[in-house]
């Protein structure tokens, strides 16, 4: 019988979805003030973004490049109020000029970890809006791989036994959906340096990517590598001098890009700087529910000249107000006492009883234990001094 041979293709590797293969350094020294320059352009052309989203997303992409220098790598989001926002073609964008990107949509937890720990690869997740919300362990693996010392453990069998195996995590990701705000726990939206795409209007033009010189961008990779290994020594000193406008956090999450718009030249670093705080003004810092409650406790203490306030007074300023959201906290109940002194409980301020000026003892707060927990958990504000003045209580 003669031997037969099937005719269907061969199934698919790994490789033939990862841009793995070295991309040679250019022959000659990179400029990187208009290596950067070019990058910025380029994104320019095909997405519409304000100027600070774009310069993000320049300095992010250099840093999938040399992420390995740094302690942190911050997660980029590219997030749209809703569709035709453009989200889609920066994240192919992107994919087009980092460093050996994968891309990929509502992959698995299991599939990530182990592609991570085999090829490195700067991973893309697109419709991040449809899956992310409901599991938590990818959320995990996106928390985790912001830290360099970021691993995972599983149990794998090893010949006839189980053994823990660890999987590192640590690289640069680019997440991008609809209204992710909604959808990230605080904890990974923390770890973010997040794009804001909007849809175009009237007179504003870009060209299809899919039509893009794909040798232009072969240049640019080459380019940055060149960058990359001319300033190795710089970018492992890293960048300390960062805004103090920002959040320790934040300060994390930009480091890297700091240290890549420095090795640019002043000018970039200047830019960065005004990218990162324009970011940090258009977007709120994500916040728990007890730091929430801290900040509205401060908006409606400001002036009052008193030394203490009974729990039920506090209680009503804060759900007199809807907007705070308290009158409806409890599923349309407002917050409860209880609620307030296990809350603030966490902050080591801790309801006792008070004496009011006619005479009543409630259980209530003394205000100057508010002051330093407002300096150490909250933003700056203008200041107001809550403990001075004649008036030692409000009823």
């Amino acid at each position: 019988m003669s031997k037969r041979y099937s005719t269907s293709p061969p199934p698919p590797c790994m490789e033939d979805f990862l841009n793995v293969k070295p991309v040679a350094p250019w022959m000659s020294p990179v400029e990187g003030d208009a290596l950067l320059d070019a990058l910025h352009d380029t994104i320019r052309t095909y997405v519409i973004a304000d100027d600070c989203y774009v310069t993000a997303m320049v300095l992010w992409i250099v840093h999938t490049y040399c992420y390995h220098q740094f302690h942190y790598s911050p997660l980029l989001l590219i997030n749209a109020p809703e569709r035709a926002c453009g989200k889609s073609v920066a994240l192919g964008l992107i994919a087009e000029l980092a460093h050996s990107p994968f891309e990929s949509a509502n992959i698995t937890v299991a599939a990530l970890f182990r592609i991570i720990e085999m090829y490195g690869p700067t991973v893309l997740i697109d419709e991040a809006d449809t899956f992310l919300e409901s599991n938590p362990e990818m959320a995990g693996i996106l928390n985790k791989g912001y830290e360099h010392r970021g691993v995972v453990v599983r149990v794998e069998t090893i010949g006839d036994r189980l053994q823990p195996v660890p999987y590192r995590v640590f690289g640069p990701k680019a997440i991008a959906g609809i209204a992710m705000e909604r959808r990230l726990a605080d904890a990974t939206l923390s770890r973010c340096v997040r794009v804001q795409m909007r849809r175009k209007v009237q007179g504003e033009t870009v060209q299809r990517l899919r039509s893009a010189d794909r040798q232009k961008f072969n240049h640019m990779r080459s380019q940055m590598h060149r960058f990359v290994k001319d300033s190795q020594q710089e970018l492992a000193k890293g960048h300390t001098d960062m805004p103090s406008e920002l959040s320790d956090r934040e300060q994390d999450n930009w480091e890297p890009l700091f240290t890549v718009a420095r090795c640019a030249g002043p000018r970039w670093l200047a830019k960065a700087r005004e990218a990162a705080l324009s970011i940090k003004g258009s977007t709120e810092e994500p916040q728990s529910m007890t730091n929430s409650l801290l900040a509205d406790i401060r908006e409606v203490l400001p002036g009052r000249q008193v030394l203490y306030i009974p729990s039920a007074k506090l209680l009503e300023l804060l759900t007199n107000d809807p907007e705070m959201g308290w009158s409806t906290y409890n599923r349309g109940s407002p917050l409860t006492v209880r609620q307030l002194a296990k809350s603030l409980g966490a902050y080591g301020i801790r309801s006792k009883t008070v004496r009011m000026p006619s005479g009543l003892t409630p259980k209530g707060y003394e205000i100057r234990e508010f002051e330093e927990v407002f300096k150490r958990y909250l933003s700056p504000q203008n200041p107001s001094d809550l403990t001075q003045g004649e008036v030692t209580a409000v009823d």
